[in-house]
């Protein structure tokens, strides 16, 4: 089942659910960076894996598990990593675009300058996020459902963004700009907004317990009558 690896670095159109996953890591592990189009790798277990510079196109990932795997300067476009376990990987510089990433666990990785673009991350679990002094980029996501419980996100900007019932208990938001963002259902219990700019955002439904969850952020004066309002105050 590994054949189609052995005359690497770029393979087409192969399937390796099957394969022993082992042989697929030690066959990923020699020569490279590797270049895969339309490959089939779903479930397989590659935990550790070095796929530094790898480019990953319209690749089946679903299920994968990629635990502590090396994954920098990765390029990812299209496809799915639906379900994969990224817990503790690095993806260092690593580009992913127009990717299914929905319910995929990246628990405590390394997320240092890597950029998703358009990507579904529905239910994506980025808890315990690792070296985040450089910031990671999500513009054109949707991280509905996301966890992202005290994310350290202070003075990012945020575009076309879909944050709708998502965990961001706790998250640290000041400064940050919301542009074109959902923020429908969104939780905000003790997250710190001082300075977040949310006039680009739409906050959902606004009731009497919105003003002390977005307590010093800065909304736009269509979105402060609806607060005012929420309270039983006449806007004249």
């Amino acid at each position: 089942m590994t054949d189609a690896l052995a005359h690497g670095p770029e393979v087409l159109d192969a399937d390796l659910t099957d394969a022993d996953p082992e042989e697929v890591r030690d066959a990923l592990g020699r020569g490279g960076p590797w270049v895969l189009r339309r490959c089939r790798l779903a479930a397989l277990d590659l935990s550790g894996v070095d796929l530094t510079g790898a480019v990953l196109d319209r690749c089946d990932l679903a299920g994968v598990r990629l635990r502590g795997a090396v994954l920098d300067g990765v390029a990812v476009e299209g496809g799915s990593l639906a379900g994969a376990d990224l817990t503790d990987a690095d993806l260092t510089d690593a580009v992913l675009f127009g990717a299914d990433l929905s319910r995929a666990r990246l628990v405590g990785a390394r997320l240092t300058d890597t950029a998703f673009r358009d990507c579904r991350m529905i239910g994506a679990d980025l808890t315990e996020m690792r070296s985040l002094a450089v910031t990671f980029t999500v513009d054109g996501c949707s991280l509905a459902l996301a966890r992202l419980a005290d994310a350290a996100l202070r003075g990012w900007r945020l575009e076309r963004v879909d944050l709708s019932d998502a965990d961001l208990s706790g998250a640290d938001l000041r400064d940050t700009v919301f542009t074109d963002c959902a923020l429908r259902g969104t939780d905000l219990t003790h997250a710190r907004l001082t300075g977040a700019d949310l006039r680009g955002a739409d906050l959902g439904e606004i009731t009497p317990d919105t003003p002390a969850v977005l307590r010093g952020a800065i909304v736009s004066t269509e979105q402060a009558a609806d607060v005012c309002r929420a309270l039983g105050l006449q806007v004249i």
